[in-house]
């Protein structure tokens, strides 16, 4: 829902050698990551986290929260400049570009999406975004 988007950051960096560019996705990629207290994955409805087997799931509370959705991509080429997002205009225009230049021949290299709280049961407070985002800024 767009209204409820409350902050956004952005960055991109441009490599003449690819190699060097997948690195740097790699480690931001760990970096985003490890943001996580842990992380579940669950891709076709199976759960390949590392949670025991047999464990209670708890109850669920519900409770407002925060989300943080994190965009890791990598695109070939030297054309895609995300602006300063400082409105929902600006992360329109910034997603409107990332998505135009994904489908150009095949010049998306990596692509990652990450987001948490990923359960039901957890929260997110404002106090554990700006610990863990400081770099989100408010639209």
């Amino acid at each position: 829902r767009k209204n409820q988007i409350v902050a956004t950051s952005t960055r991109s960096k441009h490599f003449r050698d690819s190699n060097k560019a997948s690195r740097d996705f790699n480690s931001l990629a760990v970096t985003e990551r490890g943001k996580f207290e842990r992380e579940s994955r669950k891709f076709g409805g199976v759960d390949y986290s590392q949670s025991q087997r047999g464990e209670k799931s708890e109850e669920y509370n519900p409770k407002a929260t925060m989300a943080v959705i994190t965009l890791l991509v990598a695109i070939e080429g030297d054309s895609t400049e995300l602006p300063v997002i400082r409105s929902q205009s600006d992360l329109e225009e910034a997603l409107a570009k990332i998505a135009a230049d994904v489908k150009v021949d095949d010049c998306l290299q990596s692509a990652e999406i990450l987001w948490t709280p990923e359960e039901r049961t957890e929260t997110l407070s404002m106090k554990d975004i700006v610990g863990d985002y400081p770099e989100l800024r408010s639209i």
